[in-house]
């Protein structure tokens, strides 16, 4: 019975480190992260809803999903407006002249660097989401999903109308394109 406990021991402390890397989905965490909470400080430029350029250093914001250029999203009437430019413009208008800080988490397979960001102290994707125009990204964390319900409870942004969640618009996009 000791040997047997003996072995599994070496076996869970041999595998210990391949397991730390596992990420709650199920794939590894990528080595990409070079420089983890590595800072970004500057004047910053919203490139989409949750991508930012930081003193010409993109960065997407982490944890939260914004329209993609060319989803539209229908407001309580039914009329069809642009979500990805108004998500855009109020990522922008929350920066203003501000200089922004961001703290880079991770860069993806493609080298992205992805980070949470603030502006006057402000978590961006925090407040992205609780105005209604980003969706909180459940399957990487869920930091933001009470500013998520916040902004469902109040019909704010596009919780006024119909929208189609940014990940599966892009799936349906995906789908219609190759047939």
């Amino acid at each position: 019975m000791r040997r047997a406990g003996t072995a599994l021991l070496a076996v869970l402390l041999a595998t210990a480190p391949a397991l730390a890397q596992q990420r709650p989905g199920g794939g590894r965490t990528p080595s990409h992260s070079e420089h983890p909470n590595e800072r970004l400080f500057g004047r910053a430029t919203a490139l989409e809803g949750d991508l930012l350029s930081v003193g010409g250093e993109e960065v997407r914001i982490m944890g939260i999903d914004a329209p993609d250029p060319g989803q539209m999203c229908k407001n309580r009437y039914g009329s069809r407006y642009d979500c990805f430019a108004i998500a855009k413009g109020v990522l922008k208008s929350m920066i203003g002249d501000a200089d922004v800080e961001c703290t880079i988490a991770e860069r993806d397979r493609n080298r992205q660097m992805k980070g949470e960001c603030r502006v006057r102290g402000i978590d961006l994707g925090a407040a992205m989401v609780a105005r209604g125009w980003a969706f909180a990204f459940r399957s990487l964390t869920p930091v933001y999903q009470q500013s998520e319900a916040y902004a469902q409870s109040k019909k704010l942004g596009m919780w006024a109308g119909q929208v189609e969640k940014p990940w599966e618009w892009r799936s349906r996009q995906l789908r219609e394109t190759a047939r």
